[in-house]
């Protein structure tokens, strides 16, 4: 996806809320000097051709070079996966007593991508999650979704944030006992940006002892021209289905057609751009399959 006119607003608020949640007592100089080296960026790209994750990259390396630290979001990261896991076993009963099962795993994990500190809104997780089965997808194509499931051979997952990963691994759990058959790839960031997941995440809550994990891009979302050689292997390949999780990676894939290619969207809308583009409401869940266009 290209910018769009709601994103520009959002990119200076992702600086000041990201610096002033890492350092409370960073100086409001200090902010607006990392704000004006996006405003010298902006002004000298082709805002038509430069992608959205390549821009939201250069927010963060901001972000990251006013605070001299590499990864910022690493303490935050690790107590949100505390967080998710400690409700897991709780969860994962629920999911495995439902009708639907592989259903109720998609929803919880629609439910975990609340966790995303580049997100305009506040994160209640928890709240979200005592909830969840009083939640429903707005946008539902899981009807296409299992009767994809019937003949393909791989699924590839593209996660999206620390935390949220915690049920993605639930998902995947949840998918194998239904379809063994099928083959599933986990696909994490190749370096750390915001609170996006990489392997330590992977590593630490256990999803590389469930399923091949794998890096993708450095960026906060799916950017094939940045992505390893083995990301886009399993991208590409053929009998796959594709779940993009969270908003970075759909803002990604928006617009661009991979027309031999199952994708699935599955996030929470968490911005206007959202409510515009699939004519939801903030807060609402989505599991869309990707048309042509779209």
């Amino acid at each position: 996806m290209k910018l769009e006119p709601e994103c520009v607003g959002c990119l200076f608020n992702q600086i000041m809320r990201a610096l002033k949640t890492l350092k409370h007592d960073l100086l409001s100089e200090d902010i607006l000097q990392a704000q004006k080296k996006l405003i010298t960026h902006l002004s000298n790209i082709n805002i038509n051709k430069e992608e959205t994750p390549v821009i939201g990259k250069f927010v963060y390396d901001i972000v990251s070079e006013t605070l001299n630290e590499p990864d910022p979001y690493k303490h935050i990261k690790k107590q949100y996966n505390e967080l998710a896991l400690e409700y897991y076993s709780k969860v994962e009963k629920i999911v495995n007593n439902s009708e639907d099962p592989v259903l109720k795993a998609i929803i919880v994990a629609a439910i975990a991508n609340t966790i995303d500190f580049g997100s305009q809104h506040e994160i209640d997780f928890i709240s979200d999650l005592k909830h969840f089965q009083m939640e429903k997808l707005v946008i539902n194509d899981y009807d296409k979704f299992k009767d994809t499931l019937t003949k393909k051979t791989h699924i590839l997952i593209v996660g999206d944030n620390s935390g949220e990963i915690v049920y993605d691994k639930l998902l995947i759990s949840t998918i194998k006992k239904k379809y063994p058959e099928i083959k599933i790839v986990y696909a994490v960031r190749s370096a750390p940006i915001i609170n996006d997941v990489t392997i330590e995440d992977a590593k630490f809550v256990k999803m590389v002892d469930l399923v091949q994990v794998i890096e993708s891009c450095p960026t906060p979302g799916i950017h094939i021209e940045s992505s390893t050689e083995e990301f886009k292997h399993y991208f590409y390949l053929e009998d796959n289905i594709i779940i993009s999780k969270g908003q970075g990676n759909f803002e990604s894939l928006y617009g661009l057609d991979f027309p031999d290619l199952e994708i699935y969207y599955l996030l929470k809308a968490k911005c206007t751009l959202m409510e515009r583009l699939l004519d939801v409401k903030i807060g609402d869940f989505i599991f869309k399959k990707k048309t042509i266009g779209f």
